[in-house]
């Protein structure tokens, strides 16, 4: 991207926020709670050449975002909520999270940041983000917790949850409903988000250091090259060139991204490679293995390959999950019926007299006529 165009932007986002102040927070009725405005004012806005997305305040010179916001970019320009605008520099680090540090100083280091880390696991979640239809910070509806992780198992999986997000919320706080902060915001589809715990910040913070700067730079450049691609492959709806192919296993497998891994599952589902996209699932679940979005790609892929015998434990894996997911009980009803499996059969039934009631006769009806 040329210079002018770029500066273009930076021009284009300064002048969006022109009439936001730091008052706003107090004034407005939906944000009573003084923890409400504590929360608004520390998510901050992020353009990149190429992204708006949220960043979180850890520190006065400290600010938390996503791996794959910062890519390989030498610096971002941070909108905070009282209208200022700043750079911030992406700070090295090699542990393979979807997150960075940015540093407002560049002769800052965060070594020495502290945090409060919340010793209960929560129930509720809320999702503070910067929201690019308001353009300005925003608090959006409260969810339900659908798995959190073990972090002493898997290291590098997520926070579930059907709390409400929208595109440029990524890397904003996660916050409970003490309002306490449980993560940032890293991925999700429209119905379940994935969180990076807070836990893994003190990770990050140690495996900062200037001398893996060349592998930052590198590991940023895998997730930028990994997305374009991606996102270039919408073009092609059916098979698409081998180089292209190529293309994305290289580099999205570099990228050591878990939502990239999904993307490329899903990518080469649509495409009808379904090893290629069961391998890529795989990867994503072996960082991550109670992801819903992951699982439920990972069922369609099985389905349609006609593997329902391997279907099958990813399907009662959902129900434990997602049992109110219209899809997740449809493939249960189909696997229950094509393996003449009665007890989940019998499962799925009850979960959907529960969860989708008016489903429940059609469903009723098809065991019936499959267990014969």
């Amino acid at each position: 991207m040329s210079k002018f165009i770029y500066f273009f932007f930076i021009i284009l986002f300064i002048y969006s926020f022109n009439n936001v102040f730091a008052n706003e927070c107090e004034s407005k009725k939906e944000y009573k709670k003084s923890e409400d405005c504590y929360w608004l004012k520390r998510v901050v806005g992020i353009r990149t050449p190429v992204m708006i997305a949220s960043g979180t305040l850890i520190d006065n010179n400290f600010i938390i975002t996503n791996r794959h916001v910062a890519e390989d970019h030498p610096h971002v320009m941070v909108r905070f909520f009282n209208g200022e605008i700043r750079k911030a520099y992406p700070l090295p680090n090699n542990y393979p999270v979807d997150l960075t540090i940015l540093s407002l100083n560049k002769t800052l280091i965060p070594k020495k940041i502290n945090f409060p880390i919340s010793s209960k696991p929560p129930l509720k979640l809320k999702v503070v983000g910067f929201d690019q239809g308001r353009k300005k910070s925003r608090i959006y509806k409260q969810g339900k917790v659908i798995h959190f992780p073990d972090l002493n198992k898997f290291p590098f999986s997520r926070i579930h949850t059907n709390a409400q997000s929208l595109p440029g919320n990524s890397g904003g706080a996660v916050i409970d409903e003490r309002f306490e902060i449980i993560g940032f915001l890293a991925s999700g589809d429209g119905n379940y988000n994935e969180v990076v715990p807070i836990q893994t910040v003190t990770n990050v913070i140690q495996k900062t250091d200037i001398n893996v700067k060349e592998e930052f730079i590198y590991w940023g450049r895998n997730i930028r090259i990994c997305a374009d691609t991606l996102e270039f492959s919408y073009k092609f709806q059916k098979k698409p060139p081998q180089n292209l192919i190529k293309k994305i296993e290289k580099f999205c497998s570099l990228s050591k991204n878990k939502q990239l891994f999904d993307q490329v599952g899903q990518t080469f589902g649509r495409w009808g490679l379904f090893d290629k996209s069961i391998l890529f699932l795989k990867k994503s679940l072996n960082l991550d293995p109670y992801s819903p979005n992951t699982l439920l790609s990972l069922a369609i892929s099985f389905h349609i390959k006609r593997d329902i015998k391997s279907e099958e434990p990813i399907i009662v894996k959902l129900l434990n999950l997602i049992p109110e997911d219209p899809q997740v009980l449809r493939l249960g009803i189909q696997v229950a019926g094509y393996l003449k499996n009665k007890k989940l059969g019998k499962n799925v039934l009850k979960l959907m007299k529960t969860h989708n009631p008016a489903a429940h006769p059609l469903a009723k009806n098809y065991l019936k006529n499959a267990f014969k």
